[in-house]
């Protein structure tokens, strides 16, 4: 079955998603006051003493979950673990988790506005994204694409 286009532009949403998250994540962690990423002054608002959690938030739910769900939209691979885990929702795991990380993005944005406001261009950007994941998913050929009961 050939894939639906919405498919290719949720993949590459996901890609550009990854790509951020690694970023940022790996330039938290290698420097956690903030300064790789001029948000040292960002620091005092979040009440916690560095960004080491925050970048691995975005290592591993920004950055490496979705090039995991990159891997299982583009083969469909059928693993147990990940297909129980997510058959309530009668799609396959990739595009369960991509509604998932979608909805978590668009989430760690609001916060993130509250708790710091939206003051750089990427935050802009990042929140279409997750808004853009959620509704390539949701395009119904997307869904028909991955629905895996009837």
């Amino acid at each position: 079955m050939k894939r639906p286009f919405g498919v290719w532009l949720l993949v590459a949403s996901l890609v550009f998603l990854a790509l951020g998250g690694l970023y940022g994540g790996i330039a938290m962690l290698a420097d956690p006051s903030g300064g790789l990423l001029q948000m040292g002054d960002v620091l005092p608002l979040l009440h916690i003493p560095n960004f080491i959690l925050p970048g691995l938030f975005l290592l591993f739910v920004m950055g490496l979950a979705p090039i995991l769900l990159t891997y299982g939209l583009l083969t469909r691979p059928q693993w147990p673990w990940l297909d129980r885990l997510f058959r309530c929702s009668g799609h396959h795991w990739s595009w369960t988790g991509s509604m998932i990380v979608g909805v978590v993005l668009v989430i760690w944005l609001a916060v993130q506005g509250i708790m710091i406001g939206f003051k750089w261009p990427v935050q802009y950007v990042t929140a279409v994204i997750g808004v853009l994941i959620i509704l390539f998913a949701l395009i119904p050929s997307v869904r028909r694409f991955y629905r895996t009961s009837q």
